[in-house]
């Protein structure tokens, strides 16, 4: 059956050229035309250049920003045992994939918080190259330049290239699979026959099933992948005529791709729901409310290279205003390029997909994040990189070099501003200030841990000898007995900061502060003297 099945397919795909009647309407798909090796040959050196200059503009200043909480928890679940990992994972709604891999790679990048980082950066740098690629392959190695240096300087990519998180990892993986689903989409007809037979596009399905099951398995954010994939393939099967023996075929191996996905994802997806409680986007309740503003810091952070603001969910001052338009034209003119063909409608949904659905999602129950949105970011800088193409070549020599001048200044921010909260200079400052018998209040609950984190190494841990607690009561209790307290405001995650003239009316039980000490831009230290230490008026 599958030999008839392939002849079937075959003699549909002889019609391709001749556009017979009833033979395979491809939507306006392209034929793939192999390069000449002296080609691919320049195009491998190209993204190798692209690559190096990611990998750079990741690595340096790496250690720049502290760690902040999503960062802390790596750090401290990277340290657990298999099965306390493999737990605290599924208890906090993650896949424990990336943290195992953080606890594998760990011995050969070393145990500092800039070497916890430099995986992220690794798969940053890759994802360019897999950009380059995708662009290249459906424009021209022009393309495939400025797609690549988009999501090389792009201040989002960079800044979550430098975060000890797993984003970077699920963009690269959803590129290969964007890869190996546009390669379907070029050559239907092949990706319709039996996956066992030497003309199928065997590396085309294996890319797209290997690495959507991998994205999955790493983080939830790929599950809109899964969505805007299916609506590819769908559009793919669509494609064939009907009830033509090649849609028949296709349709099966959709099917096989389908069973193989769900069946090596959705056991994990299962085991966090159990371990939620079934109360999954109730514990969103972080996340700030859907506005203009909000959907602006998104768009501007992920596709138009504007810097972000970690925990203050708002764009930072850029450097280059002008670039975030000439990005947008240029998105807008990949899209008219890619126009009626199958190819651009699959590249399309991988933009549109995500953020939409998570924008529908957020009018009932706020979910839009930049990081959640991250990997959309590739396809929009591919479309990007084909409208640049549409230029001619001494105009785009210029384009090329002018995208690179002023990504580079526009990067510069990003290496010198803060983004992060300092906890790191609080917990340096209360480690050389505090005495026996102090207390530390924190009015951000999760501060205690931050200050265990990232507590000055070969310091006494500072709850060996001081409370720190997040409990108000507890505190006004210890000073009344004799303790001076710290009182630090600060948020260490996103979330609503509390203004400093309303923390300290809420500190008024305790007196007049004797010190204010400023940490960077978002903590304050106030230090309270203990009842018998405060001089009368």
């Amino acid at each position: 059956m599958n030999e008839i099945v392939t002849s079937a397919i075959r003699k549909d795909a002889s019609f391709r050229h001749h556009a017979l009647e009833g033979g395979v309407s491809f939507g306006g798909s392209s034929e793939v035309i192999e390069k000449p090796r002296a080609q691919v040959n320049a195009d491998m050196a190209w993204m190798l250049v692209i690559v190096m200059l990611a990998l750079v503009a990741r690595l340096f200043r790496i250690d720049h920003q502290p760690l902040w909480l999503d960062e802390a928890l790596t750090l401290l679940r990277s340290h657990l045992g298999l099965s306390g990992l493999v737990a605290d994972s599924f208890t906090n709604r993650h896949m424990p994939t990336y943290f195992l891999l953080l606890k594998l790679v760990s011995p050969f990048f070393g145990t500092g918080d800039a070497w916890l980082r430099i995986p992220s950066a690794l798969f940053g740098a890759m994802s360019t190259g897999m950009v380059f690629i995708i662009a290249s392959r459906l424009g021209s190695r022009h393309a495939g330049i400025v797609a690549g240096l988009l999501m090389a300087l792009s201040p989002l990519q960079v800044q979550y290239g430098q975060e000890a998180r797993s984003y970077t990892l699920v963009t690269l993986l959803i590129s290969v699979a964007l890869w190996g689903l546009l390669r379907l989409a070029q050559n239907p007809w092949r990706a319709a026959m039996d996956v066992r037979g030497a003309d199928a596009e065997r590396m085309g399905w294996g890319a797209y099933v290997l690495a959507t099951i991998a994205a999955l398995d790493v983080l939830g954010d790929a599950v809109p992948w899964l969505i805007a994939s299916n609506l590819s393939l769908l559009l793919i099967w669509r494609s064939f005529a009907a009830s033509s023996p090649t849609r028949i075929a296709f349709g099966r191996n959709w099917m096989r791709s389908v069973a193989a996905i769900v069946a090596c994802t959705v056991p994990f997806y299962v085991a966090i729901f159990a371990a939620s409680d079934g109360h999954m986007l109730q514990k969103f309740d972080w996340l700030p409310q859907l506005s203009w503003q909000h959907m602006w810091v998104v768009a501007g952070s992920v596709y138009l290279m504007r810097m972000l603001a970690v925990v203050k969910f708002d764009l930072l001052h850029t450097a280059v205003p002008l670039l975030g338009t000439m990005v947008a034209l240029a998105g807008c003119a990949g899209v008219f390029r890619m126009r009626g063909k199958l190819e651009g409608r699959v590249l399309l949904l991988s933009v549109l997909v995500l953020p939409l659905l998570i924008l529908g999602v957020s009018l009932f129950k706020s979910m839009l994040l930049p990081r959640y949105v991250l990997w959309s970011a590739a396809p929009f800088f591919v479309l990007a990189g084909l409208g640049v193409d549409l230029l001619p070549r001494r105009v785009f020599i210029m384009a090329a070099t002018l995208l690179l001048l002023l990504g580079v200044v526009n990067l510069g921010p990003v290496y010198r501003m803060e983004t992060k909260p300092r906890w790191d200079m609080a917990a340096a400052t209360l480690a050389a200030n505090v005495r026996p018998g102090d207390t530390v209040f924190t009015a951000d609950p999760n501060a205690p841990t931050m200050l265990s984190v990232l507590h000055p190494k070969g310091e006494l841990p500072l709850e060996s000898t001081t409370l720190v607690t997040s409990q108000l009561d507890e505190a006004l209790a210890r000073w009344r007995q004799g303790s001076r307290v710290w009182a630090v405001n600060g948020r260490s995650a996103l979330g609503q900061a509390q203004d400093l003239a309303d923390f300290k009316s809420r500190m008024a039980a305790l007196g007049t502060p004797v010190a204010e000490i400023q940490q960077g831009k978002e903590i304050t230290i106030l230090m309270f003297p203990a009842p018998d230490e405060v001089e009368p008026n």
